[in-house]
């Protein structure tokens, strides 16, 4: 019979908890076919029947509440009466027909799993007695060892069972805590893992893209020089443009991967300092409450990529980023006046809308959704969602990734 108040509802049953429960039982039933051998079912007898029945109901409603437990969880407050009630039953049971005092071994193993220690200890003692009670009556005070050597020995034995569960309480107690100990170093092994390799990406980055490009990017704006009165062509002014952002963008990816603050920014201070650096509005909706690092990297990444869409092929005049906090998800929209465009048309077979395309896969990659509002002449509103909770580690491992160099292309929407 677990029983145990520390046990965990739906923990299963350990063998000596059955053990004990089987054993008890057999033993109210060989004491009392002992006790029947010898006396007859008349006046004391009806009285030993009567208890020896109720104590066994008792005990059984015990277990069968500590089965339920087991099963579906609950309280063990159907046990402790029950378990209490099959005690109080066989006290003086044992104590007019001390036949039955051979019960008072798994009985004491069975309190002390129900009850606190000290209450335990209590009972187990008033076990104990009813025993040598029973002993002393039967022997009218004429064998003092028949008394003595039980009271003594379930003494001992109550002691011992109290002593052997402090000893183990201490030892899960341990187990629990070299088990967090362990999670704790564990996740903590991999965040510093996870910074290593970040420090080392950005390294890489700053040593072969930010160099090369920088080094490229000089090279055209001295080719634009050359001369006096010379005027470059449209094609290298365009490609040192390009190569202008790409550098930008790439410092800013760098700046990002080796800064380990940006770890654990809030959404709206992400999302207001995108909105700030494309001077665009920024507006906060509903409660902020703790958001994922990927879900704000999500946003982020949408809520730029729609604003350098806007500046460069909207020509409009304001642009608004709103962020809204829903009971399970948060969103953003970006919102322009710009010339606007048909969404029909916006991602085609021919490759264009790249832009676009990564937005919606960072956000359908989180379980979110993406959507675009607009129409010649009427601006452009881009809205994402993403889920705050049910975001499993897999979607989150690929969204880190990304969708490959198409995903990073700023080209127009």
């Amino acid at each position: 019979m677990n029983t145990r108040t520390r046990s965990t509802p739906r923990e299963p049953r350990p063998a000596l908890d059955r053990t004990v429960d089987v054993g008890f039982a057999l033993l109210l039933i060989v004491c009392a076919l002992r006790y029947f051998a010898f006396h007859t079912l008349a006046g004391t007898g009806v009285a030993v029947l009567a208890l020896a029945i109720g104590t066994g109901i008792s005990y059984a409603a015990a277990v069968v509440s500590v089965e339920r437990t087991a099963r579906v969880g609950g309280s063990v407050t159907g046990q402790r009466i029950g378990l209490i009630l099959a005690t109080a039953l066989w006290l003086p049971l044992t104590v007019i027909a001390p036949s039955f005092g051979w019960c008072a071994f798994a009985l004491i193993f069975a309190v002390h799993r129900v009850l606190t220690p000290r209450f335990a200890l209590a009972v187990s003692g008033a076990i104990v007695v009813a025993v040598s009670l029973g002993l002393w009556i039967m022997s009218q005070g004429q064998d003092l060892g028949l008394v003595l050597g039980p009271f003594f020995g379930g003494l001992v034995l109550s002691y011992a069972y109290a002593t052997v569960t402090r000893t183990l309480d201490a030892k899960r107690a341990v187990i629990a805590e070299l088990t967090e100990t362990r999670s704790q170093l564990a996740r903590s092994e991999r965040e510093a893992g996870a910074l290593a390799e970040r420090n080392r990406v950005a390294s890489e980055l700053h040593d072969t893209v930010v160099q090369r490009t920088a080094s490229a990017l000089l090279l055209l704006e001295s080719a634009q020089q050359l001369g006096p009165g010379s005027t470059p062509a449209p094609a290298v002014a365009d490609a040192s443009e390009a190569l202008r952002e790409t550098l930008t963008e790439t410092r800013r990816l760098v700046h990002g991967l080796a800064d380990p603050r940006v770890i654990g920014t809030t959404i709206s201070s992400a999302l207001a300092a995108e909105a700030a650096a494309a001077g665009a509005e920024f507006a906060l909706s509903g409660h902020e409450r703790l958001v994922p690092e990927m879900t704000v990297h999500a946003l982020q990444r949408i809520t730029r990529e729609a604003l350098v869409n806007a500046a460069k092929h909207a020509g409009s005049a304001t642009k608004r980023v709103t962020v809204t906090f829903f009971p399970h998800s948060v969103g953003v929209d970006i919102a322009d006046d710009g010339v606007g465009f048909d969404p029909g048309n916006g991602v085609g077979a021919d490759g264009a809308g790249f832009g676009l395309r990564a937005m919606s896969w960072r956000a359908q990659n989180l379980g979110g959704t993406l959507s675009i509002e607009s129409e010649p002449g009427n601006g452009t509103v881009i809205a994402a969602s993403i889920p705050l909770d049910g975001i499993d580690a897999s979607a989150e491992s690929s969204a880190e990734s990304g969708p490959g160099p198409a995903a990073e292309s700023e080209t127009p929407a």
